[in-house]
């Protein structure tokens, strides 16, 4: 799958992936409603000028409506939203890979200076909910990521968007289980708004039309530099069954349930440094990992071609190296006990050939660094 090596690379090189564009498809903490949230990832809304004034109207409406049950949410403890996403993988990796490779196509059609607006309003509402005992963002915060996001999700391609409506696996129950939650009456009130908004949002679609094209860059010393680290961390990662990664999905079950805040802060840091990265390349790295899934989920282990791995590290590579180089440096600590993480990783292979790959790797970092 399209993932870093078990050894090697770090968890930020795929945390650095999120922070420039998978991260505003998933709402945080403070916008993932139960009840409306039948709703939250499927806001659309949209873009052009002339529907402004309605889809902001809707957007409001919505918000408005759906404000006062996210508040009494406690989101560093959602016990439903972290069993799902803890036991579903496992249940079903398949289901789960090619929900994901519909989410990178979906992305790809989006126009990025609402991507852009929807990771920034993330950004200051993280700010605000890291104030808040509950991580609870402020109502003018939570009604501006609703905003732009919907501006956001409306510039997409509809039928790949309209894909993603379904393609998680068991997501309707989850949503039932979410809705259930709460009081009926405020749950279905809450619900129209969000349909009201979804109207809003059908009538201003681009439908993909903003789109940046996908131009990969190649060659030079990060070429090259990233060309060795993949033919020495290949073999790794082909060994690796990455639809039954215990170690990692332990690691995520359990640090958001131990440091919520902690998490809360790293991801807040994600989202500052994808902020600073160069767009052509975000759409790059994105295009990569969605051509490496295409590969990978028929594969056993979901484990993709040898060639997808190396346009992969390469893409991502250049995609880091756009950032701020302080911002990024941030995140190699940002995440509570990751070094505990990547030392049971790292543990994992032969020791002589997970030193040999991080040798390249260190010598990738060096290339980046020397942009």
């Amino acid at each position: 799958m399209a993932r870093s090596g078990r050894a090697v690379i770090p968890v930020v090189l795929a945390v650095a992936l999120l922070a420039s564009r998978c991260s505003v498809f998933v709402p945080p903490p403070t916008s993932r409603l139960p009840a409306a949230a039948v709703a939250v990832p499927a806001l659309l809304a949209g873009a052009p000028a002339a529907f402004a004034d309605a889809i902001g109207d809707a957007a409001a409406k919505f918000s408005d409506a759906t404000y006062p049950i996210a508040k009494k949410i406690d989101w560093g403890n959602t016990p439903i939203i972290s069993n799902y996403f803890a036991t579903e993988s496992a249940r079903n990796p398949k289901g789960v890979a090619k929900a994901v490779d519909a989410l990178l196509e979906s992305g790809l059609t989006m126009d990025p200076k609402l991507i852009k607006a929807a990771v920034a309003a993330h950004d200051k509402a993280l700010d605000s909910a890291l104030k808040d005992p509950n991580l609870v963002t402020t109502k003018a915060d939570f009604a501006a990521v609703n905003e732009a996001l919907a501006r956001m999700i409306a510039s997409a391609n509809k039928d790949k968007f309209y894909k993603l409506l379904d393609a998680f696996p068991d997501n309707k129950q989850l949503q039932m289980d979410l809705y259930n939650q709460n009081d009926k009456a405020q749950a279905q009130a809450a619900f129209q708004t969000f349909k009201d908004l979804t109207s809003a949002v059908k009538a201003a679609s681009t439908n993909g039309a903003d789109a940046l094209p996908v131009a990969p860059v190649t060659g030079g010393p990060i070429g090259d530099a990233a060309a060795k680290f993949s033919e020495a961390t290949y073999p790794l990662a082909a060994k690796i069954d990455w639809g039954n990664t215990q170690q990692i999905t332990k690691y995520i079950s359990e640090i958001s349930a131990k440091n919520p805040k902690g998490v809360a802060t790293a991801f807040d840091k994600v989202l500052e440094t994808g902020l600073t990265m160069d767009p052509k390349l975000i759409q790059a790295a994105v295009a990569a990992h969605d051509k490496a899934l295409d590969n990978a989920i028929n594969n056993p282990g979901l484990v993709t071609s040898k060639a997808d791995w190396a346009a992969i590290n390469e893409a991502l590579a250049r995609m880091i190296g756009s950032a701020d180089a302080g911002k990024f440096k941030a995140l190699l600590t940002a995440f509570p006990q990751n070094a505990d993480l990547q030392m049971a990783l790292f543990a994992a292979n032969n020791p002589a050939d997970a030193k040999a790959a991080y040798d390249t790797f260190v010598a990738l970092t060096k290339a980046v660094s020397a942009r």
